[in-house]
């Protein structure tokens, strides 16, 4: 029994250890990106620096108006991503429960790259009960603003 505890304890452990090395500090950013976001976004709160790859950095932060909102910088340039918080565009919600019924939208927002935009939606398989949910399986799937599918 004691063996069983230790083995789950240290699984634990281990995934919290993996999940927080992807978080970073604004000193572990590259000097320019952490310059380019300065410039473009005044005001920003709760500022959290993700690191994706070796050089691709994601900041997830609130604007003036507490919008949810997001920046990628990497080696091709930037992309902003404007979180949708209250209503997911029907184009999306239907291509998930025509072509993937088992899994639920977990977030939907639009994506400017250059002058172009696009909506995206991360979905997942969701399992658990009341408070305790995990997700499975997630996927992120790609949409023209005017409700064309566009794949993952």
């Amino acid at each position: 029994m004691k063996k069983i505890i230790i083995v789950a304890l240290s699984t634990l452990l281990c995934q919290g250890v993996l999940m927080a090395q992807k978080k970073v500090s604004e000193s572990d950013v590259k000097v320019n990106y952490v310059k380019d976001f300065q410039r473009q976004v005044k005001n920003a709160s709760d500022v959290q620096w993700w690191q994706l790859d070796e050089s691709t950095f994601r900041v997830n932060y609130r604007d003036a108006e507490r919008s949810r909102q997001a920046m990628v910088f990497g080696p091709k340039g930037s992309e902003t991503h404007y979180m949708v918080d209250d209503y997911y565009p029907h184009a999306v919600t239907d291509t998930v429960a025509h072509l993937f019924p088992k899994y639920k939208v977990r977030e939907v927002w639009v994506r400017k790259v250059r002058s172009k935009l696009t909506y995206q939606a991360r979905i997942a398989k969701v399992k658990g009960f009341l408070w305790w949910k995990k997700e499975s399986d997630s996927k992120v799937l790609n949409w023209e603003v005017d409700g064309k599918y566009l794949g993952e």
